[in-house]
Formats: C-alpha cells, sequence, structure tokens
C-alpha cells in the first residue's frame, strides 16, 4: 500500500513538474516569464520566499524578482544573498549554522533552508534561483531539489525564448521610429522639428530619463575642425536647463564620441553638462550622428539612477537607430541633390518621372529602375510603365514583376519592400493614383538600412516632387489658355504663321503679344508688340493694350493713327510706358502695305530669289513716352513667293551681339528655308536661333508668305485630267487648306475641266484648257477655261448626265459660267475653312 502511495504521489509530483514548465514558456514576455519562473520554483519546493537574482553584464548589482518578499524593503537582504556561493547548485537544511555571519533574516525567524539553482543559457549564467524556508526543522527534499533543478532547464529556454522575442519587438519599434522620422525629414525643417522628434522617440523607447541631442556650433566646418557643440534639441527630465548648453569638443565625452565616431555606454561624463551630468549616476548611451563620413551631431540618452543599465546588445538597436535617423536627417538637409535638380527643371510630370528613374539607376548603379503607374480614375486601363531603358509596356513584364508590383501598390506608402534579394520596391502617391518604384540592382547584394532610408527619403521627395510639377503644369495649362485667350487668334489666315515662346517660368506667360486682324475693308491688320518686363504682371498689360490696339484699328484702319491713339492709353496704363510695336495694314490681294513702327525692331521682307529689304521706315519712339505727337508711315509691297516676317528683340537680342546681327542670321535661315511649307520655316527660325539654354526673353515670331498663283495650261485631252488634279493637289497643300476641303476643290475642278474637254473641244480636240488658282487671305479662286464651243443643251435633257455644274454648286461657295464666241470660262470659289 505504501508502494502504491508512493507511486500515486511521483505521478502527481511529474504531472506537476510538466504543467509548471508547460506554464513558463507559454508567454513571450520577459518579465512574465520570469515571475513565472520564480512562481514556479515556489510551487515545486513548497517554499517560503523566492529570489531571482539576475546577473548585469557589468558585474553591478544584480536586479532581481521576488516571490513573497518586498524586494524595495530588503535590498539589503538581497544583496547579501547573492553573495552565498552555489556552484552547479546548494542545498543547506541548517543555513542559520553554516552562514551565521550573513544576516539573511525576511521575517521574525531567520531562514533555515536554502535551495539555490543557477540559471544556464548558451553556456553563460543568466542568474540564480533561490528558495528559502523560515520554519525550523523545515528542510527540501530530494524530490523537490530534483524538481526544480529539472524546472532550472526548461527556465533557461522559456527565458532565452522571450529575450529573442523581445529584442525583435525592440528592434520593431526602433525601427518603427526611423520610419518616423524619415516621413517627418521629408517636408520639415532638418535643424528644428526633426531634431525634436530624434530625441523624443530615443527617450521614449530607451524608457529613458532624459535625452539630448548636440549639433556642431560651426556646421560647415570638418569634424576634426569643429570647437564646440551645442545643445539643440533636449526631451525629458531638465529640458529647459540643458537646451543652448556648449560643450567642447577637447576633453568631453560627447566630443569624444563625435571625433571617433563611435557609440559609447558609460555611468559619467567628462566635462560637466548642467542639467544633465550633474544629476546624478546613471547609465547612458552616447551615439554618434553620422552620415557619409560627416558629423551631423550626437545623441545622449541616460536612464534613472535605479533603471538597469544599456547592455551591448541593446547598443546595437540604439546605434542602427542613430545611423538611420543621421542619415535621413542628411538627406533631408541637402536640398541641392541631383534628383531635387532635375525635378525642378521638369516642365511635365512626365518629363519629371523620366528624370527621377534615370537618377535613382545612377545613385544605385542599377540594372534596372522602372516606375509604374497605377491610374485610379476608374478608367481601368492598363498601368504606365517608365523605364529607363527602351519603352516599355506593362503587358510585357514577366508575370512575377507584374505580381510584385501589385502587392507594394497595395501596401503602405513610403515603406520600401524587398521582395527578393537585390530588388526593392517602394510605392508613392502620384498626381494620378499610385506610383510603383521598382529597383534591381546589377549585383546582387542585400538593401541594408540605409538603402532603404534613402530610398525612402527620395520617394517621398519624388512624390513631393510630381505633385509640384503637376501643379504647376496645372497653372500653366490655365496661364496659357489665359495667355492664349488674350495674346491673339487661335486660328490664322491662309498665308500665317506664327510662334510664341515665353522666357518666363514655370508658367511661360509674359509681355509679348501679336494679332492678325480683319477689317471691314478687306484688308488685313498685323501688330506685334512688346511690353516691358515678364511673367503675369507683364501679360495682364499686354493684354490690356493688344485689347486697346484692336479696337482702336477697327475705328480707323490707320497704322500710324492707331500708334498715335495708343500712345494716350499706354501713358495712364501703369507699367504699359516703353511698350514697343509695330502695326500694319495689308491688302492680301495686291501685296501692298502700310507700317509704322513705335520703338519696334523692323519688319524685313526674304523675296523668291533670295534677297533681303529690311522695312526700317515708319519709326519713333515707344509708346506712352510722348504723346500728342503724329507718327509717320511707310509703304511696301509683298510680292508673291516672298516671306514678310514680324517679331519681337526676344528673337534676335543676344549679348555680345548687336540686333542686326540677330536679325541678319534670322533672315539667313528664311532665305534658305524659303522653298519649305510657312509652318516649317517659322519652327525652323525659333529652333535655329534658340541659345543654349532657351531663350532669355519671349519671343514672338510672325511670318506672312502670300500664295502664287497656280497656272497650267495643256492640251483638252482625258488624260490630262490626272496631272492637272496631282499639280492642284500640291498647291492647295502649300496654300494652306485643309485635307477634307482639298477633296471638295478637287472633286469640283475636275467637274469643270472635264466639262472643258468633253464639251468645249468636241468638234475641235486640238483645243486647250487654262486652270488657275489663286489664294487670299481667307479664299480659294479657280478658273478653268476653253478655247471651244459647247454643244446646245438637249430640249429633254438626259437623267443620267449633266450634273457636273450641280455638284460644283454643292461643293464650292460661289460658281459662276461665262459663254462668248472665245470660249467658256468657269469660276469657282470657296472661303477657306
Amino acid at each position: 500500500m505504501s508502494t502504491r502511495r508512493e507511486l500515486l504521489a511521483a505521478r502527481d509530483d511529474a504531472t506537476q513538474l510538466v504543467r509548471v514548465i508547460v506554464g513558463i514558456g507559454s508567454d513571450l514576455d520577459l518579465g512574465v516569464t520570469l515571475r513565472r519562473i520564480v512562481s514556479a520554483a515556489v510551487e515545486l519546493s513548497e517554499a517560503r520566499y523566492g529570489v531571482f537574482a539576475i546577473r548585469q553584464s557589468d558585474s553591478r548589482t544584480p536586479t532581481f524578482v521576488c516571490a513573497g518578499i518586498d524586494e524595495s524593503a530588503h535590498q539589503d537582504v538581497l544583496r547579501r544573498l547573492t553573495l552565498i556561493s552555489v556552484g552547479d547548485g546548494l542545498r543547506l537544511d541548517d543555513l542559520s549554522r553554516q552562514n551565521r555571519y550573513l544576516d539573511l533574516r525576511i521575517a521574525t525567524e531567520p531562514p533555515s533552508a536554502l535551495l539555490a539553482v543557477p540559471i544556464m543559457i548558451r553556456d553563460n549564467q543568466f542568474g540564480t534561483l533561490y528558495l528559502l524556508h523560515d520554519e525550523p526543522g523545515r528542510t527540501f527534499s530530494d524530490l523537490q531539489d530534483a524538481a526544480v533543478r529539472a524546472m532550472a532547464t526548461a527556465a533557461a529556454s522559456a527565458i532565452d525564448n522571450a529575450r529573442l522575442f523581445e529584442r525583435e519587438r525592440e528592434a520593431a519599434k526602433w525601427t518603427k521610429a526611423s520610419r518616423e522620422i524619415t516621413t517627418a525629414l521629408l517636408s520639415g525643417d532638418p535643424q528644428t522639428g526633426p531634431l525634436q522628434l530624434i530625441v523624443d522617440l530615443a527617450l521614449e523607447l530607451a524608457d529613458a530619463e532624459q535625452a539630448i541631442l548636440l549639433v556642431p556650433s560651426e556646421p560647415d566646418l570638418p569634424a576634426d575642425h569643429v570647437a564646440t557643440l551645442v545643445v539643440a534639441a533636449t526631451a525629458g527630465r531638465y529640458a529647459a536647463e540643458v537646451i543652448g548648453r556648449q560643450v567642447p569638443m577637447d576633453g568631453s565625452t560627447t566630443g569624444g564620441v563625435a571625433r571617433r565616431g563611435l557609440p559609447l555606454i558609460t555611468d559619467s561624463f567628462q566635462y560637466p553638462i548642467e542639467g544633465f551630468t550633474d544629476v546624478g549616476e546613471r547609465s547612458a548611451i552616447v551615439m554618434p550622428l553620422m552620415a557619409d563620413d560627416t558629423m551631423l551631431g550626437v545623441i545622449a540618452v541616460a536612464r534613472r539612477p535605479l533603471q538597469p543599465p544599456f547592455g551591448n546588445d541593446y547598443l546595437e538597436l540604439v546605434s542602427d537607430f542613430a545611423r538611420h535617423a543621421a542619415l535621413a536627417l542628411a538627406l533631408a538637409a541637402s536640398r541641392e541633390n541631383a534628383l531635387n535638380r532635375q525635378l525642378a527643371q521638369a516642365e511635365t510630370v512626365d518629363d519629371a518621372l523620366r528624370a527621377a528613374v534615370d537618377e535613382l539607376r545612377r545613385l544605385w548603379r542599377a540594372q534596372q529602375v522602372m516606375a509604374v503607374t497605377f491610374a485610379e480614375d476608374g478608367s481601368g486601363g492598363e498601368p504606365r510603365v517608365v523605364s529607363y531603358t527602351e519603352p516599355m509596356r506593362w503587358s510585357q513584364l514577366p508575370s512575377e514583376v507584374q505580381d510584385q508590383i501589385h502587392a507594394i501598390r497595395g501596401g503602405d506608402l513610403l515603406a520600401p519592400v524587398i521582395p527578393q534579394p537585390g530588388v526593392a520596391a517602394v510605392a508613392i502617391q502620384h498626381p494620378d493614383g499610385v506610383l510603383v518604384v521598382r529597383i534591381e540592382l546589377a549585383e546582387t547584394r542585400g538593401f541594408t538600412l540605409e538603402d532603404q532610408t534613402l530610398l525612402t527619403v527620395l520617394a517621398g521627395r519624388l512624390s513631393q516632387g510630381l505633385h509640384r510639377v503637376h501643379q504647376v503644369d496645372q497653372q500653366r495649362e490655365t496661364a496659357l489658355a489665359l495667355q492664349h485667350a488674350i495674346l491673339g487668334p487661335a486660328r490664322l489666315p491662309q498665308g500665317f504663321a506664327v510662334r510664341y515662346e515665353a522666357a518666363s517660368r514655370p508658367l511661360q506667360v509674359g509681355g509679348d503679344w501679336f494679332d492678325v486682324v480683319d477689317l471691314d475693308d478687306g484688308r488685313i491688320g498685323l501688330i506685334v508688340g512688346d511690353c516691358v518686363g515678364h511673367g503675369l504682371t507683364a501679360a495682364t498689360i499686354m493684354g490690356q493694350v493688344r485689347s486697346a490696339c484692336r479696337a482702336l484699328l477697327f475705328d480707323n484702319p490707320s497704322p500710324a493713327a492707331t500708334l498715335s491713339r495708343l500712345d494716350r492709353f499706354a501713358a495712364r496704363l501703369p507699367g504699359a510706358q516703353c511698350t514697343t510695336a509695330v502695326c500694319v495694314i495689308l491688302d492680301t490681294a495686291t501685296g501692298e502695305l502700310v507700317y509704322s513702327s513705335a520703338g519696334h525692331p523692323p519688319p524685313a521682307l526674304v523675296l523668291a530669289d533670295g534677297s533681303v529689304e529690311v522695312l526700317d521706315g515708319g519709326h519713333t519712339i515707344a509708346l506712352g513716352v510722348r504723346t500728342g505727337h503724329p507718327r509717320p508711315e511707310a509703304w511696301a509691297v509683298v510680292p508673291a513667293g516672298a516671306t514678310l516676317m514680324l517679331y519681337t528683340d526676344g528673337l534676335v537680342e543676344r549679348r555680345g551681339a548687336t540686333l542686326d546681327d540677330g536679325l541678319l542670321r534670322a533672315l539667313e535661315v528664311v532665305r534658305e528655308h524659303r522653298g519649305a511649307a510657312l509652318d516649317e520655316v517659322v519652327d525652323t527660325v525659333m529652333a535655329g536661333l534658340a541659345p543654349a539654354g532657351g531663350y532669355h526673353d519671349d519671343v514672338v515670331l510672325l511670318l506672312y508668305r502670300p500664295t502664287a498663283p497656280l497656272e497650267r495650261t495643256f492640251p483638252a485631252h482625258a488624260e490630262q485630267l490626272a496631272p492637272a488634279r496631282a499639280a492642284l493637289r500640291d498647291w492647295l497643300h502649300h496654300a494652306g487648306v485643309g485635307p477634307h476641303q482639298v477633296v471638295d476643290i478637287l472633286v469640283a475642278t475636275g467637274e469643270a475641266v472635264a466639262n472643258a474637254i468633253e464639251h468645249g473641244h468636241r468638234d475641235d480636240p486640238g483645243g486647250t484648257v487654262a486652270l488657275r488658282a489663286s489664294a487670299t487671305a481667307d479664299r480659294i479662286r479657280v478658273t478653268i477655261t476653253d478655247s471651244g464651243a459647247w454643244k446646245v443643251p438637249d430640249d429633254v435633257p438626259d437623267s443620267t448626265r449633266g450634273r457636273g455644274v450641280t455638284l460644283m454648286r454643292l461643293l464650292m461657295d460661289d460658281i459662276t459660267v461665262d459663254h462668248d464666241e472665245a470660249g467658256t470660262t468657269v469660276n469657282l470659289s470657296a472661303r477657306i475653312l
């Protein structure tokens, strides 16, 4: 019977031991685990008191976890307890006799029995578990001794797991804090708010009493030339007393850390910092803020006097945080980095994105960098891909890359993701939706903390830059729409071409203007002017002057009279004085023009044979300077094939050269390309005269070329129809007629020519047909003349024939048919659409 009870007791003890072991390993919180270990040891040994003395790496007094003991009231007893040498384990049945010199009294009676078991983790002693009885005659049994030792082995594994988990959790907290700093630095002043954020987070995460951040008093000097550090940010106790204190680099602990660039754990500081080093002995970490071998400052974090000191494992966490913060601080403080310059120079979002992709590739020497934009406007279109290499479509990307990018798109913004070794990606906000930037290195290596910080900071800047470019682009479109509304007509008559370019960025509006005005008598008024200044102010003045000039031209279509009356308007409009302008009245039917210039560069003619004529007559001073004086006029003729050029001084004015030199250059380009279409000529002049960095002044270039008539005479044979149509088609194209209207004119003319051949020369096959086409500013005229005699129409018309004239009337605005003894003439006319 006794054996059975012993077996049952042994079973119960084993069950209790298993339950206790399972219990102490069921929580990954280190503090909870330590308390459970002490409670479990007390339960297994039936001890009155339990003490877990945890060793410190710097041989200081251990920290204690107690059961049944008031730790604060028995600090001396706990310290004396650790003086007992326990070796691999110790059990004493008469503690008072064997350690009579140690006063371990906790309650009324002194402890009578002791069981001490060391806790070993990875061959290092983590601490010692002490169990005590204070009842006289009470001892620990062999079974209790064995159970506690078995539990100690399980406790070591539970503590190790909890410490690993705690380190991972602490690392995650510090990493999260690093990202908070990076986010704040993207838009803040790196010398104020972000510094405070760094010390606030360091204080909180280290569970410290005080944190200070010191920066060089001479930030532009190398670290070995800096003489003084200044406390620029503080957190915690005595913050107000510490801020602004100065510490010498030589002879101070913080200065030594700054010079060496190595972190330090210490409990005493060389050179006193009032409010920080004079508040008592306590553990502190001093960390340098280094980025690219540049010393940006020093962080010092101090715990409370009775807190556990910082350990070397903790030093690694805090040092990573400091490196991350320093790199982010340096990047945010550098306002002139290459990416910023690229973004600042971009005029459109697409230009900015292409420049950023190329800059990111250069920074990482990457094998591939791509940016993928997902529009969120509900269009559901294919994502747009920008790559630094060849153009690429989304459908061309490998499916695994598409999956990676889709996953990153749905994650947190500005959070770098490492989907595979050697690849990093980040999602940012794009003006049209979400943008994912993916970087693939040329050689497989891990993206370090510094890489990820750099990517986060640059991605944030890219997002800001894209939104800024988008905003400016929208403003530019609005400004240009307004500018074009007041600048000149959106559609010019036939024979004219114009280009405008403003020097003022980013909105690209200015004070130069042009106007082409259809006057009531069929003539055309031309004005090119230049208000003083650039930008929106000049554009506002320009709009008022242009409107006034147009109104005056309608009232009195005379260049001299218009400019004379505009003098009084400019003199009364603030900012309009010294505006220059040239006003021209052109008769497109005859090519005759009359002009007057108010201080403006002279118009010029390039004739069909390449000779040049500068129209420098009718010239006097700028507008608004002297009122009440008549202005002169001059006359000229623009013959067929010649090109008239009106412009502002921004086209021809260059530093170190005269206006005459610039004008000769422009005329030479027009002369060399006088055989090309007018739109091609105006583009060639603008491109050929543009300085390397673009025009530095506003530019208007207005060209006019009267179209020479087309004249062809050919035999009255049907095979001549095709060559005649081809010649007329080419001529209409050069005359600026649109493709749909070209078809209408060709069909109508073809009917007239076919009728001339068939009806006018039915009985005279040797006759001829003449085709003549001419153009004015707004109208095309085609004349077909034959030398034959038409057949008199039948009394009963053929229902299948005779519809040519009807078709011509449908396709042209006006048609006349004149018969006489010499032949028949058909006149076709249509307004240029």
